[in-house]
């Protein structure tokens, strides 16, 4: 195992961004140009929130509720062949709040390449994030999502100081397929974070990264055997290495066209900080369906997993995203996201082991083609009296947030 050094790791954070990037990029002009498709689709939203304990304390004489206004810009740039697809999506925010200590300048970059010949294909996707710890560090239901494994489980939930954190996150994977019937995967998944030093002592930087071999066997049209093996290195600023591995089995079953169920479980062995190890079961139950008014996605997910927190933990997670197209130009969804967090050390006090919950609603209204008006309620609530009879608490929050947004046609030039 190895020591970090905070001042000689803050350099390192970019560089697989650019070795990322430029990966994308050199590929990308390789690509052939046949039957190619050029697409730009910019966005701008506008809203008004408010939130009744934009800190999460426990405290109601700490309660602080704000309200203001949003702005946020994005436009994604994507091409797309019969081989070769990628995207870029840069996207800008800017929230301004009666109280100024809650101001918040964010900036967000994602990307997507994939590439597929006859036996084989690639992907490099990933981001980066730079935003409110208030925000990045509370997990939200995101109805959005529509792939289980982006779901993320890194926030802490310590929100109660205002500055920001950077996140990088890189997932490069390779699929080759061996037969019709069998095929062999490796993903790695690597982030790295950084915060202010205002929250030194209270959340650490650090990078995590996890490489998965994955062999998928089908026997039937609808039924495919999984088995992945993983190996993983948890690294904080100033401490030892932390390592583990594991293995998950199970199968994913096509129920029709529209609608998939995958179920894993397995082990992971993780080194301890204070010596030896731990074992942890882990485990993937997911439900997904796509028709065309209905999107659902379900999981039951217990992960070991890092944050900020400087400690990797067990974490059991319920997932639920749920939409509907009620009619031509309205749609409604629900979401709700909720995990229990149990800290892999020898302490007799964890005071990262608590309750979350979120329950969010959303109703849309699509005005004309490219005018839409769109209500957000955010109800969350956080406990943490699992650490001690003194030193516990409970914390709740609503959140209300009505967006104006503008998306205009998308502009298209086919090669």
């Amino acid at each position: 195992m190895t020591s970090r050094i905070q001042n000689e790791r803050r350099p390192q954070c970019y560089v697989p961004l650019v070795i990322s990037v430029a990966s994308v990029f050199g590929m990308f002009t390789m690509a052939p140009i046949q039957a190619a498709e050029w697409r730009i689709e910019p966005q701008l939203r506008a809203a008004g929130e408010i939130d009744d304990n934009a800190i999460l304390t426990s405290r109601s004489d700490e309660d602080v509720g704000i309200a203001g206004s949003v702005i946020d810009a994005s436009a994604k740039f994507a091409y797309a062949s019969p081989t070769t697809t990628f995207s870029i999506t840069p996207r800008l925010s800017s929230r301004n709040y009666d109280l100024d200590e809650f101001d918040e300048d964010e900036q967000f970059l994602n990307y997507d390449f994939g590439h597929k010949t006859q036996s084989s294909s690639f992907r490099i996707r990933g981001g980066y994030a730079r935003e409110s710890v208030r925000r990045a560090e509370r997990a939200d239901a995101d109805l959005d999502i529509e792939d289980p494994d982006d779901i993320p489980d890194d926030e802490s939930g310590r929100v109660r100081l205002q500055g920001i954190r950077e996140k990088l996150r890189v997932v490069p994977s390779w699929t080759y397929r061996a037969s019709e019937a069998s095929s062999i995967s490796i993903k790695m998944n690597y982030i790295d974070v950084q915060y202010d030093d205002v929250f030194a002592g209270l959340l650490n930087d650090y990078d995590d990264s996890r490489v998965e071999l994955s062999y998928r066997r089908t026997w039937s049209p609808r039924n495919t055997a999984i088995l992945t093996g993983t190996y993983r290195q948890y690294s904080v600023d100033g401490r030892d290495d932390v390592n583990s591995s594991g293995f998950k089995a199970g199968v994913e079953r096509r129920l029709s066209e529209t609608t998939r169920i995958r179920a894993l479980a397995g082990v992971e062995d993780t080194e301890l900080a204070a010596g030896g190890s731990e074992a942890k079961w882990v485990a993937d139950v997911s439900l997904t369906r796509r028709l065309q008014t209905i999107t659902m996605l379900a999981q039951y997910r217990r992960t070991v997993s890092g944050g900020g927190s400087g400690n990797l933990s067990s974490r059991d997670s319920i997932n639920l995203n749920f939409t509907r197209q009620l009619t031509e130009r309205i749609s409604a969804g629900i979401g709700v996201r909720a995990y229990q967090i149990d800290t892999l050390n020898d302490a007799d006090v964890n005071f990262d082991d608590r309750n979350y919950v979120q329950l969010r609603s959303q109703f849309r209204w699509n005005l004309t083609r490219t005018w839409s008006l769109e209500a957000n309620y955010r109800y969350t609530f956080s406990d943490r009296s699992r650490v001690g009879d003194n030193l516990g608490e409970s914390a709740n929050s609503n959140n209300v947030t009505i967006w104006l947004n503008y998306r205009p046609t998308p502009i298209i030039r086919s090669q």
